[in-house]
Order: structure tokens, then sequence, then C-alpha cells
């Protein structure tokens, strides 16, 4: 049986999906807490999930991808039936813009790009190169993030600054999330009876990370993330949209050097610089919400809880002023689809970002749980019946 393996690597964990030739789902799993203690392998097999953990942990991509392949194995798969590999890199700046073989040559140039995305390019890159390291004859494929954002017009993503900033140095907005967005709009476009190419929308991916992008006629023609994952919304620990002076004041005035000032802006910001948690639930906890499932282990102050009410207004407004925008440039929106862990989950968030709209008529509001892996898996399938 001819299977398509799917790999989603982040800095400390790993997801992945087994698919069959017709895209049907046979196993899949997440690795977390990878280069800690206890890091956890929560698979799934025939609908059977498990729980594997190794107490002195599991150091990196590689390591985790030999633990899923001794699981599988142990299922029954024959890895040696793995035709294919998809990757999801977040970053393929102006050179990568289609799903794209990888060769030694391809892994040369994605490693440059890893400068504009610290944070996810370096552990997409180990992915690829542990897979090629366990199976050497298998199609290895790389789908990328920012390839969805090809079609923003230039003065959407060109910066006013001196042009050879963009000529030399490709300084412009990439945007990100990019395999998700398509992903939730082209199964928005199915639940409004549209096709895609006729289809107006506001996709907003609210999760640790978090983005909003424009779509018409269905192609991203605006996005709230810019050079890096950093610009933006109020994210998890990220500081979204600021003064661009402000890491310069923290550097010249407050003597912070530029390593430390980038780990404020990209670490201890956002949700966990306004409230000390960069969890949204516990946020939300703390304003009295009950969360299924998740219980604060103190009571807040009322410090807390005012900057906790602080934190959400923001993320909201944040949220609401760029479907505003869109919404005016756009003219007419056929939906707002949220996506994500929180846009997916959280119908308090949701709510409040929808309220804040003041807007006649009320915008139709989807929900949309993402599937990067599928959407990955597609584009493989693609690729190889191309190929």
């Amino acid at each position: 049986m001819v299977m398509i393996l799917i790999i989603n690597c982040g800095s400390t964990t790993l997801k992945f999906r087994i698919f069959d030739s017709e895209l049907k789902e046979l196993a899949g799993g997440l690795v977390d807490r990878l280069g800690q203690l206890r890091t956890k392998l929560d698979y799934w097999i025939s609908k059977e999930s498990e729980r594997r953990t190794f107490a002195s942990g599991l150091p990196d991509q590689a390591a985790a991808l030999n633990e899923i392949f001794s699981v599988l194995t142990e299922a029954g798969f024959d890895m040696s039936d793995i035709a294919s590999v998809g990757h999801r890199v977040v970053h393929g700046g102006e050179e990568f813009i289609r799903p794209t073989f990888i060769t030694r040559e391809v892994l040369r140039h994605l490693h440059k790009y890893s400068r504009l995305a610290p944070l996810h390019n370096p552990a997409n890159l180990a992915g690829i190169e542990a897979a090629v390291e366990l199976l050497p004859e298998a199609e290895q494929v790389a789908v990328f993030d920012t390839a969805f954002y090809s079609t923003l017009p230039d003065y959407a993503y060109l910066y006013s600054l001196p042009w050879e900033y963009y000529s030399r140095h490709g300084i412009r907005k990439y945007g990100f999330h990019g395999i998700s967005h398509r992903y939730v709009a082209e199964e928005a476009a199915r639940r409004l009876h549209k096709p895609f190419s006729r289809v107006n929308l506001i996709t907003c991916h609210l999760g640790g990370g978090s983005s909003v992008t424009a779509i018409e006629n269905g192609r991203a023609v605006d996005t709230s993330m810019g050079l890096t994952p950093l610009q933006g919304l109020t994210m998890a620990t990220r500081c979204g949209d600021i003064d661009p002076s402000i890491p310069l004041f923290m550097i010249d005035t407050l003597g912070l050097t530029v390593e430390e000032a980038h780990d404020v802006l990209n670490h201890k910001s956002g949700l966990k610089g306004l409230t000390g948690h960069a969890d949204l639930r516990e946020v939300l906890v703390q304003l009295g919400e009950g969360i299924d499932g998740f219980e604060s282990r103190r009571r807040p102050t009322k410090i807390e809880r005012e900057r906790s009410q602080v934190a959400v207004d923001k993320l909201c407004y944040d949220v609401a002023r760029y479907i505003g925008s869109y919404t005016a440039l756009l003219g007419r929106v056929d939906a707002v689809v949220f996506t994500g862990g929180v846009g997916e989950n959280s119908a308090s968030i949701r709510r409040r970002v929808m309220a804040r709209l003041k807007l006649k008529p009320k915008l139709k509001m989807l929900v949309v749980p993402t599937n990067e892996e599928l959407m990955i898996a597609r584009e493989v399938k693609t690729i190889n019946a191309v190929h």
C-alpha cells in the first residue's frame, strides 16, 4: 500500500500523519517537549489512541521520528511503503512559491531563510534531514507557509523603506500560517457553496501565534504578519504591531542588547507580557470564565484580574481592527472564518471580536477546524501527479 507521511516540526514538537493514496488518514500523532525531560508521544492508529512517555526525554526531531517509526512498525506498518514525505516549511521567501521536491541544492537555499524565521525554519529543516536519513528512497516535498502570499500586490507587501532594503536584502511582508489559511478558506468556500475563485473571506488563525488574512476571489491580498511572524496581532508571547522605535529605545535607553530585545519581543511580550501568562485559558479563567478541563492553580488578585481584562480586550481589539480594515478593502465579505486552537475552541473570544465590529449588515461567521497536514498531503499528491 502506497502511503504519504506528513511531518510538521516545531522547536519542541513534531506532528505527523500517515495517509493512503486516496488521502484517507491511517495514523497520526504529536511528540511534545522535545529536548526536555518527559517527552510525550501521543498517537492514534485506526482510532485507537495511546501515549508513550520518555522519562529522560528525546533530544531532537531525528530521535522523535525514530520513535514514531518504531510505533508504526509495531502496529504493522511497512515503512518502505512510504512513497512521499511532505514537510511544512514556514519560510520560503520569494524563491519558493509552490510545493518543491527537496534536493541538496534546495536544502542549501532553504537554510538562508532561517534568519527570517529563527523560531521555525531550523526545526523544519531538522525534520527534513531526519526524514531523508530514515527514508532515502522516498520523495521529499516541502510545502511553504509563505507560498499562499505570493499573490499579495506590491503595495501590500512592500515597506516604505529605501528600495535597496527590498531589492538587495528581501525585506518585505511575507506572511505566515498560509497552509492553514488556505485550507480553511477552501473549506469555507465549500460550505458557502461557492467556487474558491469567487469567494471573498477574512480568515483568522488564532492560537499561540495568530494572524488574519484577506482573501479576494480565492487569492490572498493582505495579511497581518510581516517579514517575520512577530508583526500583527497580540499573541501568546509575541508583541504584534508596535512602534518600530520601541526596540531602538530598549537598546539605546534601557541598555538591552539586540539579543535581549529580540527575546523580549518574541518570548516575553503579548499575553505573557501583559499578564504573566502565555496561556489564554489561564487569562480567561482569571476573568471568571469556566474552561472545560482547565483549572487555575490559585485565585487571582485584583490587579491580575484587571491586567487579564486589558489583555483580552487588547487581543480582541487587534483582531477586530484587522477584520474591519480588510472588510473596507474587500467591499464584499462572504464570511469571517475562525480557526486555530483559540479560534476554534473559544466561543468567548469569537463573541468578543465580533461584538467590536460596528458593521451593518453583520458579517457571517464560520468556525472551521484547520488541518494543515491534510492540506500538505493534497499538495504532495498534486505535485507527484504532475511529476
